[in-house]
């Protein structure tokens, strides 16, 4: 049970104080998603002009996240370097880090689980024929 307590204690102090040893990590993890991001969005939109409808539709808010936990991480970063209580809590960091890693493997299920059966949904689905349009008008 004091372990447990020791945990929580770990987890929640308020001001755990700079001794910081992965700010060089953490910040290289930020540069690598916002650089990411804009490859990425290079890349979806470039994808997205080949008429692949279905990545299109699956991948277009990942740059965004990316977006997103870059800002989060930073602001977590100065933050902690700052050491302001309650913002500066290790949690705060764990659980940026456990939502990112949530989003990374959702994505790559996405890109491997269900990316490939909607392109066959999309290859496999009837052409629309065209049907004439009737209109008031006389034909010349």
């Amino acid at each position: 049970m004091e372990s447990l307590s020791n945990l929580a204690n770990y987890i929640l102090t308020p001001s755990p104080g700079q001794a910081f040893a992965y700010y060089y990590i953490v910040l290289s993890l930020i540069v690598v998603l916002f650089v990411g991001s804009f490859v990425f969005k290079k890349f979806h939109t470039k994808k997205t002009k080949d008429k692949d409808f279905a990545f299109k539709r699956l991948f277009r808010k990942v740059p965004a996240k990316m977006i997103y936990f870059g800002i989060a991480l930073t602001f977590l970063l100065a933050v902690r370097y700052e050491n302001i209580p309650y913002f500066a809590m290790r949690l705060w960091l764990y659980l940026t880090a456990l939502l990112l890693l949530a989003a990374i493997v959702y994505y790559a299920y996405k890109y491997f689980k269900v990316y490939p059966k909607e392109l066959q949904n999309l290859k496999n689905r009837p052409l629309k024929e065209e049907t004439p349009r009737y209109t008031t008008s006389k034909k010349r």
